[in-house]
């Protein structure tokens, strides 16, 4: 049956595509060429390569929600609400299952974005406990312990959209109809890498040479490809020092929302 690249390879079928390229067979018996084990092991070690080749690739982007509860600062649990290569959306994450967050906003009645701030800076401004530590509409977030941190403490209920990059996923390697957690760009160009390893496996060091060169060649064209700028977006040298989260009027405009929805101001 023929395979689809175009929708990305499952590792059975790189195994099956690799076994027939070299005309070998893969088991566990004294007479097979290679063990699936040590096989896998050389596909999981080109998919590390090529993950780390980038710290953020496109294909990890991903989308979460989580609602605020009044008074509280530290929060961990969120809904994964979009994501490339993720069939389960949406899907409860933790922290810890997300790689970086690039941006994180307020989406409650005229909403804000949140700035990132070191935690030890959040803490100079607003001890925890202090005279100071008097919830808000959260304006900052950190990061610490496995939580993330808003600054000042809600006020308030707010729903909280963040954007960043999820980890990827090894669940391919245990489900036969699982896609490799990489780009599809990519999965061609991780052939390769296998090819290298086992010819290296197989004290072939000329051949070893001529596939990792095809894989290294491959896997910066690719990523050229998929991480370049956006064409629709005029490039801009410098987007300046951030110093306020959002503008006066933004900030006023929240105050009278509030005010209105609370009784304060009639």
């Amino acid at each position: 049956m023929a395979v689809d690249f175009s929708q990305g390879l499952t590792k059975a079928e790189i195994t099956s595509i690799i076994a027939q390229l070299l005309d070998f067979t893969i088991g566990n018996s004294t007479t097979d060429d290679i063990t699936p084990d040590v096989l896998d092991s050389f596909i999981k070690e080109g998919f590390q390569r090529i993950v780390t080749m980038e710290s953020a690739w496109p294909w990890y982007q991903s989308t979460y929600t989580f609602p605020t509860i009044e008074n509280q600062r530290s929060y961990s649990n969120f809904v994964l609400t979009a994501a490339n290569g993720v069939d389960t959306v949406p899907a409860n994450v933790t922290l810890a299952e997300i790689y970086e967050i690039s941006a994180a906003v307020n989406t409650t009645d005229s909403g804000n974005q949140l700035i990132y701030m070191d935690q030890t800076k959040c803490e100079q401004v607003w001890p925890p406990n202090s005279d100071n530590d008097t919830p808000d509409i959260p304006q900052y977030f950190s990061y610490w312990a496995g939580q993330l941190n808003l600054w000042p403490k809600p006020d308030d209920a707010y729903q909280i959209t963040i954007r960043g990059y999820r980890y990827p996923s090894y669940a391919w390697m245990n489900d036969a109809e699982a896609i490799i957690d990489i780009d599809t760009e990519f999965h061609l160009v991780l052939i390769n890498f296998v090819l290298a390893k086992i010819y290296d496996y197989q004290e072939d060091p000329e051949m070893s040479a001529v596939y990792m060169r095809n894989f290294e060649t491959g896997a910066a064209l690719a990523k050229g490809l998929v991480t370049a700028p956006n064409a629709n977006q005029p490039m801009i040298m410098s987007g300046g020092l951030q110093l306020y989260p959002f503008g006066w009027y933004r900030y006023m405009a929240n105050l009278s929302v509030r005010a209105v929805a609370t009784g304060e101001w009639g």
